[in-house]
């Protein structure tokens, strides 16, 4: 699937192909809330998560870029740490 094909789903469908078919890459934590990385086919899904409510506040879809900056230290010492 190409981000153009998710994009073009419903939102029901975005969030049953995001459970069902991608696979979780990172976590990077701020202050106030979480955000986690997935990966399908060639492009990520970012969740923004409220930690104080346990809530989803955002969902974003990108292919490469600054939103993909957070996560390089983590996905480097993932790496790292599993050689």
């Amino acid at each position: 699937m190409r981000i153009y094909d998710y994009l073009a789903l419903s939102k029901e469908e975005q969030w049953e192909t995001l459970w069902n078919n991608a696979v979780y890459v990172a976590s990077f934590r701020s202050i106030d809330c979480c955000f986690q990385l997935y990966a399908m086919d060639r492009f990520f899904i970012e969740l923004e998560l409220c930690t104080q409510h346990g809530s989803i506040l955002n969902m974003g879809v990108f292919v490469h870029g600054k939103k993909m900056d957070k996560y390089t230290d983590t996905v480097y010492q993932d790496i790292l740490g599993f050689l």
